[in-house]
């Protein structure tokens, strides 16, 4: 058997491609080796000085190796990889020269674009001297074509590819360019023969132990397929709930009623909040499946917020029940020029003595999809900090996405200690929330021409620091609500979001500010829900900024707000005029 047969079995069976741009043979060898054992295809990008000696190491060290050689341009560079032992060429695009050479060394070649597919096929067969129903059965790994860019429009995508089948039956597809964790187990399921190629794979090429976990994730993710026929597909998919876990501190909130201040309130309103468990009200509201983690006291006061979370529709199976106290927190309403006020009161309560091992992760993230926690989750103890990383270790290894809000909070650690703490854990996230100061407070990261103090922003310096956010952390994507404060009573709100490919900037609204606190988390929970249900990045940018606007003009830690107001509010129907 070909080494070309052979990898095609390979691909047949695991579907999944790795493609690697390596910066030394090193890192090259070490990458094949934590992933051929999986069955995982290694695509050596040949873009820069280091690929064909990558390339060539690898063999020389493991002489069966299957390995692709990608972004092959030239008939030379396709002369090369084989020479050095390429089991299959990948381009880039459709070049006649390379498909003439891989022909001629009986080597599979994947052309790769938009347009080509019929005029690899026809060159294909001719070059073998074959027609085309024999060159499909004869060399199935030769009846193949690469979908380049794949998620620029994957519903345009969608139909393209099946215009194709529709000419070239049983044509298989390798499906590349923005494919990630999120969304390969979609593409998956919607091409059950496709193959799956993403350069997320090996995010962590320089650590093998990240590396094969991270492998093993795409690989449950492309393996979650529903059962045989198009109907059964439907209908799985059609059932299929996505299910959304958080985990923090929730808090008894008192407020004296709006005008009176702390020292002279002789009444406090009372509620709970607190930012995990506001996203997991919203999301529940807008039929999205949430679970939440918590430690509460067998008290009244613990029950009075398990009661509220059940009220919304939250699974609260895995509260822990234990401790002697729940957290306070006392909200001052602000107005015109005097700013809101909050005074903590939470110390030892009862989540900060948790402890790693207490709470059975495993069992907790049993059937979801996604994983959101927040940058006050850690901050409140050591052990709080080991249990986050003990979370999201359990994520990652069952290929859960990870979102977290930096949400930094002074007054529970330094800005060096949430450094600290945070980098680790963000490196393993897969999408990144923030305001205006977080990632200046947490990751030194500034924002050129802003003055947050007065409330003034420059939106496209925010360009640069999501960048730097999703370079550094190798994010899916970093969205930053940003918010110009011209009083504690009006505010314009708005938010941006970099993906690695656009940046986006929202519809920027001026609030009239009821109740500014859990704004931001209204923005998270909008921005989870749109990337679940399938929205563009645009879509779920402006759902989260309505979704966090709406959420400011009512009292209360959580936005009680439904997703046909969201969206009225998204079409531009923000006038206040009364709804009969």
């Amino acid at each position: 058997m070909s080494k070309s047969a052979e990898i095609w079995k390979l691909l047949q069976e695991h579907r999944l491609i790795a493609l690697l741009n390596p910066r030394a043979p090193e890192q090259c060898i070490q990458a094949y080796e934590a992933l051929a054992p999986l069955g995982v295809v290694l695509e050596v990008a040949m873009r820069g000085d280091a690929a064909l000696p990558s390339l060539e190491a690898v063999l020389e060290r493991h002489s069966d190796a299957l390995l692709l050689a990608g972004t092959v341009m030239t008939r030379n560079q396709a002369e090369q990889v084989i020479q050095a032992g390429a089991a299959g060429v990948v381009s880039a695009d459709y070049v006649p020269a390379v498909v003439d050479v891989c022909v001629a060394h009986d080597v599979m070649c994947v052309p790769g674009g938009l347009a080509d597919v019929g005029k690899q096929l026809v060159q294909k067969a001719e070059l073998y001297g074959c027609t085309l129903p024999e060159l499909r059965e004869q060399r199935p790994w030769q009846w193949v074509y690469k979908v380049f860019p794949a998620m620029a429009d994957e519903i345009a995508m969608r139909k393209m590819t099946r215009a194709w089948r529709s000419v070239y039956p049983g044509l298989t597809l390798v499906y590349t360019g923005g494919i990630t964790l999120e969304n390969v187990g979609r593409l998956a399921r919607a091409d059950s023969n496709g193959i799956l190629c993403g350069s997320a794979v090996v995010r962590h090429a320089d650590d093998p132990a990240q590396l094969r976990p991270d492998a093993e994730r795409w690989l449950a993710a492309i393996r979650q397929e529903p059962a045989s026929g198009p109907t059964e597909a439907r209908a799985a998919r059609e059932q299929a709930r996505p299910l959304v876990v958080t985990a923090g501190e929730i808090m008894l909130r008192l407020s004296p009623p709006p005008g009176r201040r702390i020292r002279t309130a002789t009444s406090y309103d009372a509620t709970y909040g607190g930012a995990e468990a506001n996203v997991a009200a919203a999301l529940a509201q807008w039929g999205i499946d949430t679970r939440y983690v918590t430690a509460l006291p067998a008290n009244e006061l613990g029950q009075g917020a398990v009661d509220l979370l059940r009220s919304f529709g939250v699974d609260t199976a895995h509260v822990v029940r234990e401790g002697d106290r729940i957290g306070v927190y006392f909200l001052e309403h602000g107005a015109s020029q005097r700013p809101s006020r909050v005074i903590y009161d939470r110390a030892r309560s009862a989540i900060t003595d948790l402890r790693p091992g207490r709470i059975d992760w495993d069992a907790v993230f049993a059937g979801a999809t996604w994983f959101h926690w927040t940058g006050i989750t850690p901050a409140l103890s050591e052990s709080m900090a080991a249990v986050t990383a003990e979370a999201m270790a359990t994520a990652r290894r069952l290929g859960i996405t990870v979102s977290v809000d930096l949400n930094y909070r002074s007054r529970l650690w330094p800005k060096d200690r949430a450094s600290a703490v945070m980098t680790p854990l963000v490196e393993q996230a897969d999408v990144l929330v923030a305001n205006e100061e977080d990632a200046a407070n947490v990751f030194g990261i500034d924002a050129a021409k802003t003055n947050v103090e007065r409330g003034e922003l420059d939106v496209a310096a925010y360009e640069d620091v999501a960048r730097q956010l999703v370079d550094r952390f190798d994010l899916q994507l970093a969205a930053i609500t940003l918010r110009e404060s011209h009083s504690a009573s009006v505010n314009t709100w708005s938010a941006c979001l970099w993906d690695g490919r656009e940046f986006l900037h929202s519809t920027s609204y001026r609030v009239q500010l009821v109740d500014r606190v859990g704004g931001g988390d209204a923005f998270a929970a909008g921005l989870i829900r749109g990337l679940l249900v399938g929205m563009s990045h645009a879509e779920v940018l402006e759902f989260g900024v309505a979704a966090s606007c709406l959420k400011q003009t009512m009292l209360g830690d959580v936005a009680v707000v439904s997703v046909a107001e969201i969206e009225a509010l998204m079409r531009g129907s923000g006038s206040g005029r009364i709804k009969r």
